[in-house]
């Protein structure tokens, strides 16, 4: 039960809760409330059923939302963390812009964190919001595919026009809306 994602996820929601009596420092957990309510199961098939946009574009937007609340993540503990020990973060508007530029590998260097735990936050950055990225970019190019697991060799994902399996050959029944 404890070694779960979704299980962390709401117990930090949850003490986002308690985020405004310690100080607006840790607001911005408040944001995985947002992450654990759009990534329940039954809102996505909800979406999916309802939607032939979103059935057509689910991985883009999964992709979009954790790269935001990545990002506003992020900004949220940079502004704690180094709020009162850094000169150069005053506001979360320094921590959002220190965070961006960062992410897109840009790197300006006016603003840069203090210490050793900045560092390593920076590096945490750049790995994971590389990763994200990456993820993101290749869900916005990568031919959409459908979500249809084969029954003799499980490859889920085809082509939208796919009549047969591209890993074994196996003919497929991929139901589509006529288009």
């Amino acid at each position: 039960f404890f070694l779960r994602f979704a299980t962390w996820a709401d117990m930090v929601a949850l003490v986002s809760f308690l985020a405004p009596i310690a100080g607006e420092g840790f607001g911005f957990l408040r944001v995985l409330r947002t992450l654990r309510l759009l990534h329940t199961y039954q809102i996505a098939q909800r979406l999916r059923q309802d939607f032939k946009w979103f059935r057509l574009h689910e991985d883009v937007v999964l992709a979009t939302i954790n790269l935001g609340v990545f990002l506003f993540v992020m900004t949220g503990l940079i502004y704690a963390l180094q709020h009162g020990v850094n000169p150069q973060i005053v506001n979360y508007a320094d921590a959002l812009y220190f965070t961006v530029t960062t992410l897109t590998t840009t790197g300006f260097g006016d603003i840069t964190l203090s210490g050793t735990s900045g560092r390593m936050l920076s590096v945490a950055v750049m790995i994971f919001g590389i990763t994200l990225f990456l993820q993101l970019a290749t869900a916005l190019f990568r031919p959409t595919k459908v979500k249809y697991t084969c029954p003799t060799c499980g490859l889920s994902r085809h082509d939208q026009d796919a009549v047969h399996c591209k890993h074994c050959g196996t003919l497929l029944n991929i139901e589509t809306e006529g288009m």
